[in-house]
């Protein structure tokens, strides 16, 4: 059969069916939509959505690793690497910590001799503690239950139990400074005897220079208590002269002097020049037996000083009488 003269005949059949097929999808869709809106109005309402607990992260927003910080996933030992609030407000509430010259000034003591060098290791610095005693340390030793942290050329930082301190040469320490000095007797005068220069200008107290005699040009005599008063106040030595350690093939070879006319060291017999080799057999050439020799001198009846002047062996002595 044509198919053009099939649908010429029951065209009217075909649009009908069609037309009716349409009709009956329709009016199937309509009850659905019906019967789902009957059902939604006779049910309870549904809670409000809420927000998410983070926002969905947007394009402009800059990725943070402090999520890997904080969790670590690399060690699980070290723990977090972010410290905790409390620890990172307890750091800086101590600003000390980040600048040395915001350290209080220590409550006791009083530095009273500072010697610096360019090596740490050749600093020292002399502390006066409870007591009115003298204690030499250098870097690292323990002065008066506190650890000798740095050494400046005005001050010095000491260390206890976690908490840093201050102390500036010359000045004292915040509870002695507010004793009041007491009042000292004056002693009297000595019988005279024939200082050690007998003319030129002279840095030598006079209550030093009257107790001190010149036996020889190598020697001299002093008395007990000349020698106690230098070693009280060392600013007497420390500002009229200065030793530097004297390097040879990157070895120190002992301490190299320079020395002020009229000083208390130039009575001794000492040069500008003279490069100190020993002091009573205790070699120089060690920071730590150079402590052993200052700390010695004090109670030692005399002195014999090993001085190497114009490349020859000089033997200086001392008699503390």
């Amino acid at each position: 059969m044509n198919p053009d003269a099939f649908v010429k005949r029951g065209f009217a059949f075909i649009v009908g069916g069609m037309v009716a097929v349409s009709a009956y999808y329709q009016a199937s869709g309509v009850s659905h939509l019906i019967a789902h809106q009957i059902a939604r109005d006779g049910a309870p309402p549904a809670p409000a959505a809420t927000a998410p607990d983070e926002a969905p992260l947007s394009e402009d927003r800059s990725p943070s690793a402090a999520p890997i910080l904080e969790r670590n996933p690399f060690d699980s030992v070290t723990g977090p690497l972010v410290p905790p609030p409390s620890e990172a407000l307890a750091g800086q509430a101590d600003p000390s910590h980040l600048d040395p010259y915001l350290a209080p000034p220590c409550d006791t003591g009083r530095v009273v001799l500072i010697a610096v060098s360019e090596d740490p290791e050749w600093s020292f610095a002399a502390v006066e503690a409870e007591g009115g005693r003298t204690a030499l340390g250098r870097r690292g030793g323990q002065i008066g239950g506190r650890k000798l942290e740095h050494i400046a050329w005005d001050r010095v930082w000491m260390t206890s139990g976690g908490a840093r301190c201050q102390m500036q040469l010359g000045k004292k320490s915040g509870n002695d400074a507010k004793k009041a000095p007491e009042p000292q007797s004056r002693a009297p005068d000595p019988p005279h005897v024939t200082p050690a220069r007998a003319s030129g200008k002279s840095d030598v107290p006079p209550e030093i220079a009257s107790r001190m005699k010149r036996v020889s040009e190598t020697e001299i005599d002093i008395e007990r208590s000349a020698a106690e008063k230098i070693f009280e106040q060392p600013e007497i030595v420390t500002n009229t002269s200065a030793a530097i350690p004297e390097m040879r093939d990157n070895q120190v070879v002992g301490l190299k002097m320079t020395i002020k006319p009229g000083s208390v060291l130039e009575s001794f017999g000492l040069q500008s020049g003279d490069l100190v080799k020993s002091i009573n057999s205790i070699d120089l050439t060690d920071p730590q037996k150079a402590m052993m020799a200052y700390t010695r001198m004090r109670s030692d009846k005399s002195l014999s000083v090993v001085v190497e002047r114009d490349g020859r062996p000089v033997r200086l002595k001392v008699n503390i009488r």
